[in-house]
């Protein structure tokens, strides 16, 4: 684990070298906005959420340790972010709903795909619904699944970043993908 260079420049930051968290920074930034996104699906909430994640790294500087891999504790912060925002009260109403009709009128997924256009528009459609989905799924379970398939954490270390046990992150992995596939098959079933 000291091998993690990530740990090296945390460390150096840790002792003064201001340097060292701007390469953290400019490493994971990208990924921390895109874990963040996936996260609430709105691009200026992911980005203000990655903000307030390495702000607190910034903060949390001098009492840091190399327990785990840097990436590890970096996203343990950005999952508490992003449980944080969840909490209010803007997300506990959602009105979006996976039938309705976008803001330009169109009828969404179910229009005929027969072009490279009409394709991409398909797949832009899809993509909305997945990340649709995505947010409909219980806050830990939409966390675990994230960390999983995006950060390429193992179960242990999903579980250290969301606190609970190795055993409970599989089954939070498993129930939400089996949401997904039944979301993704009603609106697949409604497109035909």
């Amino acid at each position: 684990m000291q091998n993690d260079s990530d740990i090296q420049l945390m460390l150096s930051f840790r002792d003064g070298d201001k340097n060292a968290f701007r390469e953290l920074y400019d490493k994971h930034k990208k990924r921390v906005i895109n874990y963040c996104f996936r996260f609430c699906g709105n691009r200026s909430v992911a980005e203000d959420m990655a903000q307030e994640t390495f702000l607190r790294v910034l903060k949390a500087a001098r009492r840091y340790e190399p327990t785990a891999r840097f990436s590890t504790w970096l996203f343990k912060i950005a999952s508490n972010v992003c449980l944080n925002e969840l909490r209010r009260p803007r997300y506990r109403n959602p009105t979006e709903s996976l039938e309705e009709e976008r803001e330009d009128g169109k009828e969404g997924f179910r229009e005929a795909v027969t072009s490279d256009t009409d394709r991409d528009f398909a797949f832009n459609e899809m993509d909305s619904v997945v990340r649709k989905a995505l947010g409909a799924l219980p806050d830990k379970q939409r966390a675990a699944l994230l960390l999983r398939i995006d950060g390429e954490f193992s179960y242990r270390e999903i579980g250290e970043q969301i606190h609970c046990s190795e055993n409970h992150v599989k089954i939070l992995i498993y129930r939400a993908r089996q949401q997904l596939k039944e979301t993704l098959a009603l609106v697949k079933g409604e497109s035909i």
